[in-house]
């Protein structure tokens, strides 16, 4: 199975020249060739068309840009000039579910973003730039909105955005005629909770908050916040600033990589019903992404700071992941996408 693994050129792990692209089977990680998409600043979080023939990168830069690769091969060949997204830092892409846009994320500037793809998987220039407006009550990390992930609810079709800086997850429609977005309602979350990512299943979304360390269960036909629910046991070393979420194959769990504690927990789902079962560390250094393969028997971790990716075995009944032993040293690696 081919992957493809983001990475930091530049922050508090080693230096990377490009993304990774590996084949992973079972839990072994191997590099094909040397890292693609050599000279792009920070390309950190990436997506893949709905065909799986291109990849499409961010670069977390000041002057936030996307880019298209086709990866017909083993080395990304790029499809035309990075293009624009108006605004600062973006992190989080994501294509929407029509195949026509790609949708992206800039925390820096607390924006959206909208980029037509042409028949080729080429990006157009941006059709629209939605900026959020608002702070939320921590002086350091919410004094200006930070837009933080863009997806699309695969029930209702809305297209979701979570603002660490504002407290809110934001819903729109897109229009596929114009490349627009407008908007539908805003939900907010507890002050000062920072919403960083979420995934949805049925009704309900399941939204990570980088600041105040829990897990936000969103009712999303109400909408309204029903349940809050720590993503680490307080022991005395303080908030666990979590990163990314993940649900597993059967949906009877969720997975939360929580950074300043370095470990990864597991909490077991049922609709509102949410409640944290186990912490396991997670092999190395803040764990900047995990990703689960799609039978959802292994668990990878990319531990930014220490350089490493560390895959792990889900155990079925329990759901708790057990290391495999194997370790892939590379630089700074920051997102993990399975082709």
């Amino acid at each position: 199975m081919r992957a493809f693994i983001g990475a930091a050129t530049s922050g508090q792990g080693s230096p990377a020249s490009g993304i990774t692209v590996a084949d992973i089977e079972k839990g072994v990680v191997t590099p094909v060739g040397e890292p693609a998409l050599r000279g792009v600043g920070n390309p950190m979080y990436l997506a893949l068309s709905r065909d799986g023939r291109v990849l499409y990168a961010v670069h977390e830069v000041a002057d936030g840009a996307v880019s298209a690769w086709a990866v017909d091969g083993d080395v990304p060949r790029s499809l035309g000039e990075p293009r624009s997204t108006g605004g600062s830092g973006p992190c989080h892409l994501s294509v929407h579910p029509s195949g026509r846009y790609l949708l992206t994320a800039d925390y820096g500037s607390g924006s959206l973003s909208v980029h037509p793809i042409g028949a080729d998987g080429s990006l157009g220039e941006a059709t629209d730039v939605v900026r959020h407006e608002g702070s939320g009550p921590d002086p350091q990390r919410q004094s200006t909105p930070h837009a933080h992930m863009i997806v699309t609810d695969p029930v209702r079709g809305h297209v979701l955005a979570a603002d660490l800086g504002t407290d809110t997850v934001y819903r729109y429609v897109l229009d596929e005629d114009t490349g627009r977005l407008s908007p539908v309602d805003e939900i907010p979350v507890a002050p000062g909770a920072g919403p960083r990512h979420l995934v949805i299943r049925d009704r309900y979304a399941y939204v990570v908050t980088e600041l105040a360390s829990t897990v936000t269960v969103i009712d999303l036909t109400a909408p309204e916040v029903v349940a809050d629910v720590a993503t680490h046991v307080d022991d005395g070393r303080g908030p666990s600033h979590p990163s990314a979420i993940r649900l597993g194959a059967d949906g009877r769990f969720l997975y939360v990589a929580n950074r300043f504690v370095d470990d990864i927990a597991v909490l077991s789902v049922d609709g509102p019903d949410v409640a944290l079962v186990a912490t396991v560390p997670c092999g190395g250094s803040h764990p900047r992404d995990i990703e689960l393969d799609p039978d959802g028997q292994y668990l990878y971790v990319a531990n930014q700071f220490s350089d490493q990716l560390v895959s792990f075995r889900v155990d079925e009944r329990t759901g708790v992941p057990e290391p495999t032993g194997q370790v892939l040293g590379t630089p700074s690696p920051a997102s993990i996408l399975f082709g």
